[in-house]
């Protein structure tokens, strides 16, 4: 073969890919990349590339392989253990997540490229062929076991049968649940939901929710806007099963309410934190303690008054962070609910 690479790059980790994270990114430092203080590479992993950046609080999992001319891993990404990354370039933006097992890869062309972006997943044991270019936009999720093949072929063209190279876009807020197919050349629109088993050989317009195998239209203009009060009794529930959370988890979460919302009073033997939930800025009152957590329904998450953290429900908003604020919107995410960095 005149042009050779080896399928598994023994040699690299063997040499590189067992060294503790420090001195991984000591080396990989030395070779002109570009990695965060505060960046994690778990043993066994390794980072092959010409172009590498990798951004604060992003982890690379056990013996994870990334291979790509060009790497740019943004910040707080993590990637699991057990997976493969094998393409000409890579983009993963802020609060993305490839699962374990996940292998992305195939046959390359110079347009090979996997584009993520803000809090994207990509679960476990999807295969993933980014020949031609695939791109998954904000807020979207790939459930585990899904198919994404942007070439399809195996008999010759010159006898007439089918060969199809072309890309794959995934738009913002699209939820592929499990084991779904997406064939080369497929657009999937803003906001649409795919039932599981399906296969997708066609454009799929937005917000609509399409079914099997090939998939069809089931409804559109999907789904169906809520009332403030259905959203405000929907956020009350989420609480009331985060504070059950807390209390399986040995923290004592007591709730007391206050004008236009309520105080969540949370401790343990270490320490003690406050969830103040409100109408709006102007209902907040100061922090009771240099560890509490503003929740504002409507307006922008803003930092005052010696708040942790802040955030916004009504424009998906955050900013700063807190331990017990992190475990509070991961209880969000359950939900579907995502909300992005203002810092």
């Amino acid at each position: 073969m005149l042009i050779k690479k080896t399928r598994i790059p023994v040699l690299h980790i063997l040499t590189i890919g067992f060294l503790p994270s420090f001195l991984k990114k000591f080396v990989y430092r030395l070779k002109g990349y570009k990695i965060a203080s505060d960046a994690s590479l778990s043993l066994g992993c390794v980072v092959i590339g010409k172009n590498v950046e990798i951004g604060k609080k992003s982890s690379i999992g056990f013996f994870t392989i990334i291979r790509a001319r060009n790497i740019k891993i943004a910040r707080y990404v993590k990637i699991g253990a057990m997976s493969a990354i094998d393409t000409e370039s890579i983009s993963i933006d802020d609060d993305a997540r490839i699962n374990e097992q996940v292998y992305i890869g195939g046959t390359t062309t110079p347009q090979s490229s996997l584009t993520m972006g803000k809090r994207t997943i990509i679960m476990q044991a999807s295969y993933i062929n980014p020949t031609m270019p695939i791109t998954i936009g904000d807020d979207s999720g790939i459930g585990g076991h899904c198919l994404l093949f942007t070439h399809g072929s195996w008999n010759s063209i010159l006898e007439g049968y089918p060969v199809k190279f072309a890309p794959i876009h995934i738009g913002k807020k699209v939820w592929l649940p499990w084991r779904v197919f997406v064939m080369p050349g497929v657009s999937i629109g803003d906001g649409v939901v795919v039932g599981a088993d399906s296969m997708l050989n066609k454009d799929v317009p937005a917000n609509c929710l399409v079914a099997g195998s090939p998939a069809k239209i089931i409804k559109e203009n999907f789904p169906a806007p809520l009332k403030e009060d259905e959203k405000r009794k929907i956020v009350d529930d989420i609480f009331k099963e985060f504070i059950q959370h807390l209390n399986h988890h040995d923290f004592i979460a007591e709730q007391k309410s206050i004008t236009n919302g309520f105080e969540l009073n949370i401790k343990n033997k270490h320490t003690q934190s406050i969830i103040t939930f409100c109408n709006t800025m102007t209902d907040a009152p100061p922090a009771k303690t240099t560890n509490s957590i503003l929740v504002l329904n409507k307006g922008t998450a803003i930092l005052s008054s010696n708040y942790a953290m802040a955030v916004s429900l009504e424009n998906n908003t955050r900013i700063g962070t807190s331990d017990v604020g992190e475990e509070l919107l991961q209880f969000f995410s359950r939900y579907g609910v995502r909300f992005n960095r203002l810092d």
